[in-house]
């Protein structure tokens, strides 16, 4: 069954017969994966006939011996290169880095996790939409291991990125395995925000986008650095990033309140009023707590802006390389 849903109507793109496709692999403490990695790129990636594919590593301040053997890789072999970030600067902000090297005679670029989870064998299928006319392809996951939470977790978040942050129309993935044309690649490294998410920032620029279906494979070494939480903190990234929704919900709450705060004086005047007394003491400790809690959430939101256009402001290097192996071209204007 073919793997490939819902294709827009598009011209064939008339690239040369072997396009360069460059696929950048974040690597962080994946010591255990890397050669297993390397074995399956190598089988099933490298000795394609209708592409001509490399592959970067970024390593994303490993501390457990990932960079010794990722020297070794590119040592023995052309078509792998690697950067050494200076620290963890965290997953997308590799990303980035790797954005960033890419060559000048590369025609587009792939994405793809050292733990295997994601099959390289998908990267293929992304060639095949790419040059078929889209400009961004999407690996949706069509089967997953995680438990039955997570997932409706995870699709019920996707739901609320895409009805109130992402573009419309647009058939992103909540994960960052796709392959990108030049142009979108060209775009993508325009945006040097600190608090980055990768899927959302390829989303947002829009072109033309195709979707391929692929089973998500189990973790076979190591513990994976996505956990619960960093999902929830992507997702609240994405809305305060991208969505005006946060910032219209403080005006929301701040009326709901005031309608509230104007029924429970109310009622406290008739109170004194008929009764002479001023019962409820319970009621009105309880409103002014609710009052006092939401009003520290709506704080809370809007100081969390504060400090994200403070750290913009500040304009501070995304990130620093360390080392550089392998054969590749590093831009004129240096970014970070």
């Amino acid at each position: 069954m073919d793997d490939r849903i819902g294709q827009a109507v598009v011209k064939p793109r008339h690239h040369r017969r072997r396009p360069q496709i460059c696929v950048v692999t974040p690597v962080f403490n994946e010591a255990g994966n890397v050669e297993r990695f390397v074995e399956e790129v190598e089988r099933d990636l490298l000795s394609c006939d209708n592409a001509q594919i490399r592959i970067l590593f970024v390593d994303d301040g490993s501390s457990d011996g990932s960079w010794s053997k990722i020297e070794q890789i590119v040592k023995r072999s052309s078509q792998f290169s690697a950067i050494k970030l200076s620290r963890n600067f965290g997953a997308h902000t590799a990303l980035l880095a790797g954005f960033d090297h890419i060559a000048d005679d590369v025609d587009a670029v792939a994405t793809l996790a050292c733990d295997l989870q994601d099959p390289p064998t998908t990267v293929l299928s992304f060639v095949r939409e790419w040059r078929d006319g889209a400009d961004i392809v999407w690996g949706v996951r069509r089967t997953r291991s995680d438990g039955t939470v997570r997932k409706t977790v995870s699709r019920l978040l996707e739901w609320l990125l895409r009805r109130y942050a992402m573009p419309r129309n647009s058939r992103f993935c909540t994960g960052s395995f796709l392959l990108i044309d030049r142009v979108v690649l060209d775009c993508v490294r325009e945006f040097r925000e600190h608090a980055r998410v990768t899927f959302a920032l390829v989303a947002w620029t829009g072109f033309c986008q195709a979707v391929v279906l692929y089973d998500r494979r189990p973790r076979r070494d190591g513990h994976s650095g996505w956990s619960f939480g960093q999902l929830v903190n992507t997702v609240y990234d994405v809305f305060i990033g991208f969505s005006p929704v946060p910032a219209k919900m403080l005006t929301v709450f701040g009326f709901l309140m005031l309608a509230l705060s104007l029924v429970v004086v109310c009622c406290l005047i008739g109170d004194w009023y008929l009764y002479k007394v001023q019962p409820g003491w319970t009621g009105l400790m309880a409103t002014i707590t609710l009052c006092f809690g939401i009003l520290f959430v709506m704080l809370g939101i809007a100081f969390e802006y504060l400090y994200r256009i403070f750290v913009e402001t500040k304009n501070r290097p995304l990130y620093f390389v360390a080392r550089r192996v392998g054969e590749m071209a590093v831009l004129e204007k240096t970014h970070g």
